[in-house]
């Protein structure tokens, strides 16, 4: 018998109880159908979108804030109590997140017809979809797509949450080019985990060996996951495809993937590097952290002579502001200004008080072999209207023929 290896699973350690969706008949919820035009509490339900082990997905208008919202719902009736703190679980962890590439949670409802995630309504099509109708994607756009990918799991892992189903239908292509991680109804906190010891989570075709092993899982399970993403995304299959879960599980622990470029051979080599590393068996040789998977991307996809993708300056939001001057420099230039300023001020000054060298006759010379002699010396000031001019003498003093360098100082103020 085969099951349909895409679906998210949750397995027992019993290997021969094989289950195709995430939980079996009897923990499934019952099912619920709302239809559109449905009032639930200021929601108005407009469509179906989906649905699965975990609750039905509407999209709704809020009609208080008049914004398109997502209702997962999980009803009440004949639903396990486990069900119920699993999707409790879910909500705690996506709480926690506030990141432009993770589908933002804005409330959890506790209704009678049931409990209800209010979400973020992302208009686009899965990566799964872009790569069933469209194929490969060019290495260029998969490094850009992939980079906003590890930034949400960047964040997501240091508010310590594990997301455990990072496969392409998980991950949302906006209209503007932007990803969305969504569905964390298998996500684990770090400091508390709702599911059994042991339990494998995830998808199949996904899951990394250590989860089908019985061991914990940590940050390094979602970069195993995003690997074989990734493979997917630029050779369009899969590295393991196998008729059997028991098959395709062995593949994930036991056999060597064929290298990316053996089905795509325009892939370079760095990158297929990066994708082998990423899933490697064994976590510890795998990247430690999403940062560091995400730099290796990015060095060995195409771009500048340094082999970094060029990425648009608002690819992850808005541009940042214009580079302004250095404070440094800026400080400069007003010193500057202000030295040329005091130096301007200090000639006006000695100017103003005659104090300017002249080889034939001093200043207050000058000027009065320019006045009349019957002309008062208070004339003078009406060449020089910056100076103090004291009050008019008698009769000029007679000429001194061994001035010091203070004479015409003294005389200019009446000493």
């Amino acid at each position: 018998m085969r099951t349909k290896l895409g679906n998210t699973i949750d397995l027992s350690t019993k290997l021969l109880e094989r289950r195709t969706t995430q939980a079996t008949a009897s923990d499934r919820p019952a099912s619920v159908s709302l239809e559109p035009g449905t009032q639930v509490d200021r929601y108005l339900i407009v469509e179906q979108l989906g649905g699965g082990g975990m609750g039905m997905v509407y999209r709704a208008l809020d009609t208080e804030l008049s914004r398109d919202v997502a209702l997962k719902l999980l009803p009440r009736r004949q639903c396990p109590p486990e069900q119920l703190t699993r999707f409790r679980a879910e909500a705690q962890a996506q709480a926690r997140l506030r990141s432009p590439h993770i589908v933002t949670l804005y409330s959890l409802l506790e209704l009678p017809l049931g409990s209800i995630l209010v979400l973020e309504y992302v208009e686009g099509e899965t990566l799964e979809a872009r790569i069933r109708f469209n194929g490969p994607l060019p290495a260029d756009d998969a490094v850009r797509l992939f980079d906003q990918i590890l930034r949400g799991v960047e964040h997501m892992h240091q508010m310590g949450v594990v997301h455990r189903d990072l496969k392409p239908s998980n991950l949302v292509l906006t209209k503007s080019g932007h990803v969305k991680i969504m569905d964390f109804s298998v996500a684990k906190l770090l400091d508390q985990d709702v599911y059994a010891p042991g339990t494998m989570l995830g998808t199949l075709l996904y899951i990394p060996p250590e989860q089908i092993s019985g061991r914990s899982s940590d940050a390094r399970s979602d970069i195993y996951t995003l690997g074989i993403s990734l493979y997917q995304a630029v050779t369009g299959r899969l590295p393991y495809e196998r008729q059997t879960d028991y098959e395709l599980m062995h593949a994930h622990v036991q056999e060597r993937p064929p290298g990316p470029r053996s089905l795509a051979p325009s892939l370079s080599k760095e990158i297929e590097r990066v994708i082998l590393k990423a899933i490697e068996k064994e976590p510890s040789r795998r990247f430690q952290t999403a940062a560091e998977f995400r730099h290796a991307l990015l060095r060995a996809g195409p771009g500048d002579e340094h082999g970094a993708a060029a990425l648009p300056a608002n690819a992850f939001g808005p541009a940042l502001p214009a580079t302004r001057v250095r404070p440094g420099g800026r400080r400069l230039i007003v010193g500057f200004a202000l030295d040329l300023l005091l130096v301007a001020s200090i000639a006006a000054l000695l100017y103003g008080l005659g104090l300017y060298p002249d080889d034939s006759q001093t200043p207050v010379e000058a000027s009065r072999a320019e006045t009349a002699p019957g002309t008062p010396k208070t004339a003078m000031t009406t060449q020089r209207p910056a100076r103090l001019v004291p009050a008019p003498k008698p009769a000029p003093k007679p000429k001194k023929t061994n001035q010091d360098a203070y004479d015409a100082l003294r005389e200019a103020w009446g000493q």
